[in-house]
């Protein structure tokens, strides 16, 4: 399955204390055709983020409140936004709390917009691309438990009606359709109880 086209405007939040740089900011990325929510600390770029769930996050790493390494790890724990740093530091210390983290990039003030907006592209792709990758593994941990469900489900009827593996699944698949249960849901029961009377 190929990862859904980038919108023709992608939503981005810039976060930064200083007013200058977020006007610079938010100017320049509406201009490059981007739809720009600006928050002045860390507190008001959370609740934006949880709100209004923008694209792309663009994280000052110091601002007051809450900085923008406390604010990614709140993104990271309480939504699915994902976001980038920028900073006039170039400490390693500071690289190195952005990467862990899960920042997608770490870019040096001063900023120029024209500069970043391939990067801000590049990683909407990416970030697009990692969103269709978790939910083909979701899909697969669930189709995965289900098939674990009902094996456990057939192994219980194996042992209490004597009949073979093949047996027992049908046996199982047969009083889904009669009782018209779902199969996982009759299986779920017959694990939950233990016992094959659990398909009765």
């Amino acid at each position: 399955m190929k990862p859904k086209a980038i919108p023709e405007q992608p939503c981005l939040l810039a976060a930064d204390d200083d007013p200058l740089i977020l006007f610079t900011l938010v100017e320049g990325l509406t201009e490059a055709g981007f739809d720009v929510l600006q928050a002045r600390d860390g507190l008001s770029a959370l609740e934006l983020c949880k709100s209004v769930r923008p694209d792309l996050a663009l994280l000052d790493i110091r601002m007051p409140g809450m900085d923008g390494i406390e604010l990614a790890q709140r993104l990271k724990t309480e939504t699915t936004v994902p976001f980038l740093f920028f900073s006039a530091f170039s400490d390693e210390n500071y690289v190195q709390q952005a990467v862990d983290a899960g920042a997608y990039g770490y870019l040096l003030k001063p900023l120029s917009v024209a500069a970043i907006v391939p990067t801000v592209r590049t990683i909407l792709a990416r970030t697009r691309e990692d969103a269709h990758r978790q939910c083909r593994q979701d899909q697969f941990d669930s189709a995965l438990e289900s098939n674990r469900l009902i094996a456990t489900a057939a192994g219980i009827i194996m042992r209490d009606l004597g009949m073979n593996q093949e047996g027992a699944f049908e046996h199982l698949r047969g009083k889904a359709r009669r009782t018209r249960v779902k199969l996982i849901d009759l299986a779920q029961r017959v694990v939950t109880q233990g016992t094959s009377s659990g398909d009765s």
